[in-house]
């Protein structure tokens, strides 16, 4: 039981360590990208730090920049790695999955205050964004777990707009 424990923080350990090398080394900037570092602050224990930094960013821009390998993975690829390499790959996506989920649910609520305070400029900016990701994410060409996300945040962006839709529509109904 022990040997396990050891091994799954063995494993955490690699992957953390993988990150980093590949976000500082190879002659890349020595600031990583903001998804980069958002995943550095998230296993440091920042994640509201973490949460906070990517939702300031363009978050579908980032992935194009970001060393994170899933990223880039399509299901098939991922499927044909070993099994080595897939258990790296699931820890990435099980500490990317959920921290990009909070940060797009973030800048909802950033485009729902927007909206309510008439700042329909940042609302659109923020809405567009928001849409690009969830395209991006539900490209057939990555991982699975990526689509199904783009699928959750789509479904959540819908949930916000209907209730603004109802909540209008309320409010402009003759008495």
């Amino acid at each position: 039981m022990r040997i396990n424990c050891h091994m799954c923080s063995l494993s955490r350990l690699l992957v953390l360590l993988a990150l980093l090398l590949v976000s500082f080394g190879c002659g890349q900037k020595s600031d990583p990208e903001p998804l980069d570092a958002a995943m550095e602050l998230q296993a440091a224990g920042k994640t509201d730090a973490a949460i906070h930094l990517l939702a300031a960013e363009d978050i579908e821009k980032n992935f194009q920049a970001s060393s994170l390998r899933t990223l880039k993975m399509s299901e098939k690829q991922f499927l044909a790695l070993t099994s080595w390499r897939q258990k790296q790959s699931q820890e990435e996506l099980f500490q990317m999955v959920p921290l990009i989920k909070r940060a797009v649910y973030f800048q909802i609520e950033q485009m729902q205050a927007a909206e309510a305070a008439d700042q329909s400029a940042e609302a659109k900016r923020l809405r567009e964004q928001i849409e690009r990701l969830i395209r991006n994410l539900q490209d057939k060409n990555r991982v699975l777990i990526y689509q199904q996300l783009g699928g959750g945040i789509d479904k959540k962006l819908k949930q916000v707009t209907s209730k603004k839709q109802a909540s209008e529509a309320e409010s402009t109904a003759p008495d």
